[in-house]
Order: C-alpha cells, then structure tokens, then sequence
C-alpha cells in the first residue's frame, strides 16, 4: 500500500458505511480524486472538522485497491463563511458541482485548482457574488476547452453585432440572424452591451469584477446564457443550480 500527500478542496461528502464519509477533493497534486475518511461521522473524531464541504487541506492519503483512504488532514482554509451564509453557500455549492461534473478522477490540472481556490476566497469575501459567479463559470467553461463562441456567428463566423440573433446553446455559441432564420432555433436573446460584459469577464481579475457594483438585470441575462450552456453541456440536471436560482429570485 502506498502513501502520498496532496493539498485538496473537498468538492462533497457522502455517507459511507455507519460511520465513515467519502470525500470528493480536488487536489493540487492528483487532480479529482476519492477517499474514504474513516470514522469521520463519529463526533470526537479528529477527521470530522476538515472533511466539511469546502474546506482546503493538507493531508496523508493511502491507496487502495478500490478507494484511497483519507488517514491524516491538517486544515489549512475551513471556508466556514460559505457554508453559515445561504447565499454564499448556494454559489459555492453551485461551483463545486460544476466541478465535480466535468472534471474526470486522476486528470491533474493545476490551473482549474488555484483559480478554484482563488475563486472561493473572491466568493468568502463579496457581499453580492452574481457578477462574480458569471465571471468563474465563464472562465471555468474556458479552462475545461468549453467557452462558448460570443464574438461572432458559430456558423457562418459573422461578426457584426448588429447581426447577431441570439445564443444557440446546443451550436455553442452565438448564431447572426441569416443562419438563425435557416431552421427557426430558439435563441437566447442577449444584449450587445451583455455580451461585451461577457467578453470583458473572460481577462478580469475576480477580485476586481467583486468590487464592480451589480446590475441584477445584467447578472441574469448572463445566467441565462451560461446556465443553458452549462446544462446543455453537462447532458443532466444539475441540482444546485434549481436551488441557486430558487434564492436569488427577486434579488
């Protein structure tokens, strides 16, 4: 049996057996991995504050035949303010899932895990997230080689604002209305003053798009733009998104 340390988020828990959890991490080292947390339900267990949803740690890891056992954590970011704020906790919940649904185990990317772990400190620290959350599912979809076309028609490479009908989840990208009116799509409409948002999200520094104030118009046309997208893509429902939007109603 081997060993080996790795630094990680964990993107969720679930119950295993009667007393352990199976944690889903997003490590540095190793990429998305699994592990089971021995006794990590028991309450005086020295596992059961870092194996929390969220949370970044340092730990000890053996291999196993069929699953890795999680044996020593040191708890370097709990994230606690993502999971005592619903809000917050919705768009970070909302994240992980992403993550979890389209990254494969044992596929190392360290890019997709310093912008995660720089995302949810951005996230831990904004009093209104929307603006920021398009920007991380945004630049999220472009790490995993998704980004969606927005500068010109997916079809005929039109690029004239003017021209552009609307958003083809399904084409990946932005459709002119010649080709639109081909076979009759049902678009997304969206703003050319949205789009150039959407543009401008791609190179801004998460930190700098949370100190910019939020139009909650602006930040739900993003949605849904990208949240068609991202569903399209995923080819399943992803459930916390039906209950991210369920609080953000109205605000």
């Amino acid at each position: 049996m081997g060993l080996y340390h790795c630094e990680g988020i964990i993107l969720r828990t679930r119950i295993f057996g009667e007393a352990d959890r199976i944690v889903t991490l997003l490590t540095k080292e190793k990429g998305k991995i699994e592990a089971v947390a021995r006794g990590a339900r028991r309450p005086r267990n020295r596992l059961v504050g870092v194996t929390q949803q969220f949370s970044y740690l340092r730990g000890l890891i053996f291999t196993g035949k069929d699953l890795d056992q999680l044996s020593q954590a040191e708890l370097i970011k709990s994230f606690a303010p993502l999971r005592d704020d619903l809000l917050k906790m919705a768009y970070a919940t909302w994240w992980v899932e992403l993550l979890d649904t389209f990254l494969p185990l044992a596929e190392v990317n360290t890019g997709i895990f310093l912008f995660t772990l720089a995302g949810l400190v951005v996230l831990e620290q904004t009093a209104d997230p929307m603006l920021v959350s398009r920007a991380f599912e945004l630049r999220l979809l472009r790490y995993l080689g998704y980004d969606p076309v927005l500068d010109h028609c997916v079809r005929c490479r039109e690029g004239s604002s003017e021209a552009l009908a609307g958003f083809a989840p399904a084409e990946g990208g932005m459709l002119c209305r010649s080709c639109a009116g081909v076979e009759g799509e049902k678009l997304i409409p969206v703003r050319p003053s949205a789009l150039k948002v959407l543009r401008d999200l791609y190179g801004t520094d998460l930190r700098v798009v949370a100190r910019r104030p939020v139009d909650p118009a602006l930040g739900n046309e993003l949605g849904r733009l990208l949240f068609s997208f991202i569903q399209w893509r995923a080819e399943k429902p992803l459930k916390s998104l039906a209950f991210l939007q369920s609080i953000t109603v109205g605000r």
